[in-house]
């Protein structure tokens, strides 16, 4: 093993990293190695993942509950339109989380990322879930008869 490598081929501690000969090191769409050396760039991405499965997590079970309120809900119009409420809400959710993954996906990648100006968007999204989940309530206690 050359002097200054790890077991694994990489540089060693305290040594540069240098760049593939054979071309194999993945490259980003600006010819740059994606390997910078930069370990905040991985934990944003890993970051954004993570919030990117909540909203999916979320809008899921968004559409779970729109389900179940009109399959199990009182037998009237108003149990498949909160569940269509629901739905939709859901759907949504799943939309507004892709977009917003891929958007700051795509910011990370270029360095341009701003933690901290972006809270409409949740809020808005918080908003909407709480308000559909009302109305869905509404709709079902209507269904009852409001017993």
């Amino acid at each position: 093993m050359p002097p200054g490598r790890s077991l694994a081929g990489r540089p060693g501690r305290g040594e540069e990293r240098r760049d593939c000969e054979k071309g194999c090191c993945p490259l980003n769409r600006d010819g740059h190695d994606r390997d910078d050396g930069n370990p905040s760039r991985a934990r944003d991405h890993l970051a954004n993942e993570r919030t990117y499965l909540a909203w999916l997590r979320t809008g899921a079970n968004v559409m779970i509950l729109g389900l179940v309120v009109a399959k199990f809900g009182p037998g009237s119009g108003y149990s498949m339109s909160s569940g269509a409420v629901l739905i939709a809400v859901g759907i949504a959710g799943l939309a507004y989380g892709t977009r917003r993954y891929r958007r700051i996906s795509g910011e990370i990648e270029h360095g341009r990322f701003v933690t901290g100006t972006r809270g409409r968007g949740p809020a808005l999204a918080a908003g909407v879930l709480i308000a559909a989940v009302l109305v869905a309530l509404a709709l079902v206690f209507l269904s009852r008869g409001g017993t």
